[in-house]
């Protein structure tokens, strides 16, 4: 950049631990920074060259920041509801992003399952339901199991399994004491392995740069407990794996936005569990894409976000993969081992997530999770077994 060149201004929508790889990317590429969030202590705010203390989910307040900051792009990470505020300032600022009519289809799952179920796009049966009432009528046409969600939650809260007809009552409260609608979704419980598939789509253009294996905790709960790329399921299934993913996002009408598109692969074949028009969190997007492919995604969606076309070609192929420690419940009182699993050469980042003195609680949403180690390998299996090794050195002293 020239001496008297103009500086690209960026505004992210978020300064939380999700969208500080975005911050700090952004601040690397040279351009002048505003974040937006409303804990003025968010561990983003502090790389910045503004911030504006505004919720997320504020779209009036986010217009009213951007009318100030006069950005040249716009974009959040890893999370769904701020793709509404970045598709309304987007729309008005005339910027590259998704439309609100997107953002809204991207974010609200019932209006994502009906749109899948217009276009065809293969999904789980499904029911609406807002009252207590309403249970009884449920129960006459869908028998158990069967999954409840929030319609507008994430990162699996809210999200259980019913596995009998006397948890039915305890999953509907517990679903909606996390939903602000008051509308929960429930779904056919689709069993088979489950994938994610994270996907670049610019300016019309779909690619899909890597398809993800996910471990999660199971019932009742799914909270993801590990990734891993490239997908070890047989070739032909992944190629089944990718139409649906790309039926998905042009059925939701994402044209210029990254997606991380969830699928379990049932005895029917893959369907859509719900589709992000976003980066995917847990790391698979900060680490795992670019660790097994060479691509860096953050960086081609701040280009994005620009106007520009981002280089995502395939640099090389490897494996990756990230797993969530398990622990006892009570207080953690100390930790060991973390110099230890850093030294093993594939692993390339371990976090702790909870600090000591916390209380660790069952295992129920993603918020709940104590630490992560990720690594790279030649392939995938070889990177979750560095990721075991690398776990089992590490040592929680819980009382």
């Amino acid at each position: 950049m020239t001496k008297n060149a103009v500086v690209p201004k960026l505004m992210i929508v978020g300064a939380g631990v999700l969208q500080l790889p975005a911050i700090q990317k952004a601040k690397s590429l040279g351009l002048d920074v505003a974040v937006i969030d409303i804990d003025p202590n968010a561990p983003g705010v502090c790389y910045a060259d503004k911030f504006y203390e505004v919720s997320t989910n504020d779209i009036s307040g986010i217009l009213a920041a951007a009318e100030n900051y006069h950005p040249d792009g716009i974009m959040t990470l890893a999370t769904d509801m701020p793709i509404r505020s970045v598709a309304s300032v987007a729309e008005k600022y005339k910027l590259y992003a998704v439309t609100p009519s997107v953002a809204q289809r991207a974010t609200d799952k019932i209006e994502m399952i009906r749109c899948f179920e217009r276009y065809d796009v293969p999904h789980p049966w499904f029911e609406v339901i807002t009252f207590e009432e309403e249970l009884k009528d449920l129960l006459l046409k869908h028998s158990v199991p069967f999954i409840m969600k929030p319609n507008d939650s994430s990162g699996s809260r809210g999200v259980v399994l019913v596995k009998d007809y006397h948890e039915v009552r305890d999953a509907f409260l517990y679903s909606k004491s996390v939903s602000k609608s008051g509308l929960i979704l429930v779904e056919e419980y689709m069993q088979g392995p489950e994938v994610s598939v994270e996907v670049m789509t610019i300016r019309g253009e779909t690619t899909i740069l890597a398809v993800t294996d996910k471990l999660t905790s199971g019932a009742p709960f799914f909270v993801e407990m590990g990734h891993s790329q490239p997908s070890q399921l047989p070739n032909e299934t992944i190629e089944k794996i990718k139409e649906v993913a790309i039926k998905a996002v042009q059925a939701i009408g994402i044209d210029n936005s990254p997606s991380h598109v969830e699928i379990i692969v049932t005895e029917d074949g893959p369907k859509l569990v719900e589709l992000g028009a976003r980066l995917g969190g847990d790391s698979i997007t900060t680490y795992l894409v670019p660790l097994s492919t060479g691509v860096d995604m953050i960086q081609a969606c701040i280009l994005m976000a620009l106007g520009q076309i981002p280089d995502i070609a395939k640099k090389f192929e490897k494996g990756s993969a990230i797993r969530y420690a398990e622990c006892k419940l009570g207080v953690l009182q100390k930790i060991n081992g973390v110099n230890e699993a850093l030294n093993i050469p594939e692993v390339k980042h371990v976090e702790i997530v909870k600090c000591l003195g916390e209380t660790l609680t069952p295992i129920r949403s993603s918020s709940d999770r104590v630490a992560y180690v990720i690594t790279q390998a030649d392939t995938a299996q070889d990177a979750i077994r560095m990721c075991e090794n690398a776990l089992g050195k590490i040592k929680f002293d819980i009382k």
